[in-house]
């Protein structure tokens, strides 16, 4: 069990200015089983929060609307969660379990997946949790960590054929494979000690528990990770969502820091 703070920030800088901006933002962590929120502290700017509510996953999500002309938008968190409660989330609300049994657009599997599952010896493995971890491990082990090879709305199949990624490369390529296998499993956004930038990783569900599995670390999710969202794929995390007037082109800046206290 650890006490951590956290600092999330990020920056959205346009080429000129936009305005009538509408956005959603999901970058607030939230208690669950593992982890409870402590004192947090939330800012936007331009600041024009207009209220916040939560997702069909339980996901709290920030919405807003900035009218005026700028040329920059961006948010900050801070604040302290206590993490390692608990081994595994328990999985309240057995009716959804069914969702995160299929594929999506981003983790359905073609021929490289295809090829790559046949690959993992599972025959003699039972149980939900001891299939997750043998996936996980063979994929940390035959696939490499790279920035800058895919995009945001690179599916598993195109990273695996590349051969590379990064963590929610990572983590849509297992979700594609635990799919394969029946496992209802779920997409992560959240921090970790010593990453820097947000992290992505999966959770499985074993026995009406959901239990976090971390392929890019090729390790369990323990108290030094802390949880903002969780979806079918990265697009039910997406930290920043937004609509605005103007025909521009966008940068974006994230760092963050969690350090223990």
């Amino acid at each position: 069990m650890k006490r951590l703070y956290f600092e999330y920030h990020m920056k959205l800088s346009f080429s000129s200015e936009v305005k009538e901006h509408r956005f959603s933002l999901k970058c607030t962590p939230h208690d669950t089983d593992i982890q409870k929120v402590g004192r947090i502290s939330v800012s936007v700017f331009p600041d024009n929060i207009t209220g916040t509510d939560t997702d069909s996953h339980g996901n709290i999500t920030i919405f807003g609307y900035t009218k005026g002309t700028h040329t920059c938008f961006g948010f900050d968190v801070c604040g302290e969660v206590e993490t390692g409660l608990n081994e595994y989330e328990n999985a309240k609300d057995l009716h959804m379990v069914g969702m995160f049994r299929y594929q999506t657009r981003i983790t359905t599997p073609g021929k490289e997946i295809q090829e790559f599952a046949r690959r993992i010896d599972l025959e003699n493995i039972k149980g939900s949790k001891e299939k997750a971890f043998e996936i996980m491990t063979f994929l940390h082990n035959n696939f490499t960590y790279q920035q800058g090879c895919t995009e945001m709305e690179t599916t598993a199949e195109e990273a695996l054929t590349l051969g590379c990624g990064v963590c929610q490369d990572y983590s849509h390529i297992m979700l594609s494979l635990c799919r394969m296998q029946s496992i209802p499993c779920r997409y992560v956004t959240g921090m970790m000690i010593g990453e820097g930038r947000s992290h992505a990783w999966v959770e499985v569900w074993d026995d009406k528990k959901w239990i976090g599995f971390d392929p890019t670390n090729n390790k369990m999710v323990g108290d030094e990770y802390i949880k903002i969202s969780n979806g079918r794929d990265f697009r039910d995390c997406l930290v920043n969502q937004g609509i605005f007037t103007g025909n521009v082109q966008q940068t974006q800046e994230i760092s963050v820091i969690v350090n223990e206290i």
